[in-house]
């Protein structure tokens, strides 16, 4: 089994089957990056029930063949228990949630008083221990993995004492109201005529190389503003249509921009520039 699944599927399968040569081996794929992060791993793990001789056999010809097909040398390798290499992705896939949760929260503070974001993450990242890196603020982590992992690693969890996992869950959504909550006060105030305002959504995907937008953060940010009461109208070259999950999509950016009171872009695109002036992001490094 090559995937994300929860803790303990791949041995309930192997006794569903009542058969032994069921192995797991955790995919490590980042969204818009799948090929190279197969040619290129960071590092191959394969689970492996008990110490049997037999299937640690065929661990390490799977193994071998994963890294025969890739282009890096020297991959790191390790065999671990089933439920070990099941917990291994789900865990990093939460930390990653954590630190995109943390930096959210760092540039909301930052925004409410009115604070350099920017000046704030490179300080605290320059302490090796932090690093450079993963520190871009956002509308809230989306996309495949981050949200179904960390809430499946928190189901998980059932019965056993924790703080942290729920918090990180709680944190991306306390993020993504009060986004909305921000890009509602801000289009009301650009808007001069009667009625609610127009937000104009740019861009569906929620990270730059990306064109996956499925579970973007956008979609609850957009749920929330169409619940305050704006109009929501989307810029997005590949939807074809005409709307998008019941919101208007306007196809020329021109008139996007034009008939938009206030433009927000989980992560900024130059097409921008000449309306920086109604343009709400926290997208800080524009990476």
């Amino acid at each position: 089994i090559k995937a994300t699944i929860p803790i303990g599927y791949t041995q309930s399968v192997r006794e569903k089957y009542q058969y032994e040569r069921i192995l797991f081996s955790p995919e490590f794929l980042r969204e818009g990056r799948a090929l190279y992060d197969n040619l290129y791993p960071s590092r191959i793990v394969v689970g492996v029930p008990g110490k049997n001789p037999e299937l640690m056999k065929d661990a390490k010809a799977f193994a071998s063949l994963l890294s025969q097909g890739a282009k890096k040398e020297e991959i790191p390798t390790l065999f671990t228990g089933l439920e070990e290499a099941e917990s291994i992705k789900l865990f990093a896939n939460t930390y990653l949630a954590l630190r995109v949760s943390f930096f959210n929260e760092l540039d909301t503070y930052a925004e409410q008083k009115n604070l350099n974001t920017k000046e704030i993450v490179e300080g605290v990242c320059l302490d090796p221990r932090i690093g450079m890196h993963y520190n871009n603020p956002s509308f809230g982590y989306g996309g495949y993995c981050l949200p179904k992992d960390t809430k499946q690693l928190l189901a998980n969890y059932e019965g056993l004492p924790e703080r942290l996992i729920r918090a990180i869950v709680d944190s991306n959504m306390t993020r993504k109201e009060y986004v909305a909550q921000e890009i509602f006060a801000r289009a009301t105030s650009n808007h001069r005529a009667d009625g609610m305002p127009t937000v104009g959504v740019f861009r569906l995907a929620m990270k730059s190389g990306s064109d996956n937008f499925r579970q973007s953060s956008i979609h609850d940010v957009m749920q929330k503003l169409s619940n305050m009461g704006a109009n929501i109208m989307i810029y997005e070259p590949t939807v074809k249509g005409d709307s998008f999950n019941g919101y208007a999509v306007e196809h020329d950016l021109e008139r996007f921009k034009k008939a938009s009171d206030l433009v927000v872009a989980n992560r900024f695109g130059k097409e921008l520039d000449d309306v920086m002036e109604k343009v709400y992001s926290r997208d800080i490094f524009g990476r």
